[in-house]
């Protein structure tokens, strides 16, 4: 049975959520408190699953509440409930976070939220998985620039100009970003010539995962073989990350989910990378196999070398400590019907934005594409919005002027 922790210092809100929840009895143990300081007491007592955080409060606010608990007690999933009004408080919680849930809640999307970072968790904590990256001899680490700007952007102080200043500092990143950001990926009117003024024009989550980006495939530039190509997955990555975004700001979803989408696009196969860098002969095979008995490639892995693509990928993007979002995109993009959830989320775009880009690359890479999961877009009613899915994905590729490439 999980063991959860609810914290909000409205008794007459968390007099609403025992009486929602009343249902789940069977299945959570949950806790009530009323402000931080009984929440970490709580914590110190008995082992929690789970906690769900109110984002003001006095003396300790939420952000400030999760990230005593990240440090002290860092197995415990961490859900904040947000007003409109916190988007400050937010960014000091970015680190701190796994999911992120807006006020008023309902309560069918608390339980679901609850159950997909429960079920991811089990996935990460997978002994097998665990091993085979722990035994890898070059994974990559959180790139220290990306630690950087995520320090300036949780700070009080934060600005658009000290984070251009910080990504300024590392000239070649700042090139390659310049050039991502003026090529027809993001059809911007006007040239853009400074790291400050790209983060005033995409904002500080797509220059976020941008810098994610460059930074792993910078890292496994040199890694090329008869079977595996990092420059086609750069820009598969690039064109997957460009309709992940585009599907979800058609399906109209709030903008933090727009660009959970784009990051989770952009690195939905870093695992890959991983792969290369470290038993480059046996994916090479792996890649060999799949195209000669027409299996999709994840598949073909979880085979060959005891997990897939998606595995690894959302392994190491939870030790960089990126949202459940992002993580659980990247993890389940091949296989979201495995995920718990009947919503629209980062997972479906970038799902179907991958099938899609598969799709437009085959007559080019031969590579046998993956399939859209109809039972998963069956349970989220969406099935009649793929053929739109489609043109949009027909669109972007034409405006990028650009070949497909194998994603």
């Amino acid at each position: 049975m999980k063991q959860l922790l609810f914290v909000d210092d409205e008794p007459k809100l968390l007099d609403g959520l025992k009486r929602s929840l009343r249902p789940m009895r069977e299945e959570w143990n949950m806790s009530f408190v009323t402000s931080g300081a009984e929440a970490l007491q709580a914590l110190e007592q008995a082992p929690f699953d789970v906690i769900v955080s109110d984002m003001r409060m006095p003396v300790m606010d939420g952000a400030q509440l999760l990230n005593e608990v990240r440090q002290r007690f860092p197995q415990v999933v961490r859900i904040v409930l947000s007003g409109q009004s916190d988007k400050e408080l937010i960014y000091q919680s970015i680190a701190a976070t796994h999911q992120y849930l807006d006020k008023p809640c309902e309560t069918e999307l608390l339980k679901s939220t609850v159950l997909r970072a429960c079920a991811l968790r089990d996935l990460l904590g997978n002994d097998s998985l665990r091993q085979l990256v722990t035994g890898m001899h070059q994974v990559p680490s959180q790139p220290t620039l990306y630690a950087e700007i995520r320090k300036e952007a949780e700070s009080k102080t934060a600005s658009i100009g000290a984070i251009g200043a910080i990504i300024s500092k590392d000239m070649g990143m700042t090139a390659k970003i310049l050039q991502l950001v003026n090529s027809a990926y993001f059809g911007l009117r006007g040239p853009v010539s400074t790291a400050e003024q790209a983060v005033n024009l995409l904002g500080l989550d797509t220059v976020q995962a941008l810098v994610l980006t460059v930074h792993v495939f910078s890292k496994f530039s040199s890694t090329h073989g008869s079977g595996f190509n990092s420059d086609r997955l750069w820009k598969a990555s690039m064109e997957t990350g460009a309709l992940a975004r585009t599907i979800a700001k058609v399906e109209q979803v709030p903008a933090l989910m727009i660009e959970q989408a784009y990051t989770a696009g952009l690195l939905h196969d870093v695992g890959s990378l991983v792969f290369a860098a470290n038993v480059l002969e046996r994916y090479e095979a792996t890649l060999k196999a799949s195209h000669d008995k027409g299996l999709p490639v994840w598949e073909v892995e979880r085979l060959e070398l005891g997990a897939s693509h998606a595995d690894v990928g959302a392994y190491l993007l939870g030790l960089w400590g990126l949202g459940d979002p992002i993580v659980e995109a990247v993890a389940f993009h091949h296989r979201p019907s495995d995920c718990v959830g009947n919503s629209f989320s980062p997972l479906t775009a970038v799902h179907v934005a991958n099938v899609l880009q598969e799709e437009l690359s085959q007559q080019l890479t031969g590579d046998v594409p993956s399939q859209i999961d109809s039972t998963y877009l069956n349970t989220l009613h969406m099935t009649d919005r793929l053929p739109h899915w489609r043109e949009v994905a027909g669109a972007i590729q034409r405006a990028a002027g650009k070949e497909p490439a194998h994603g």
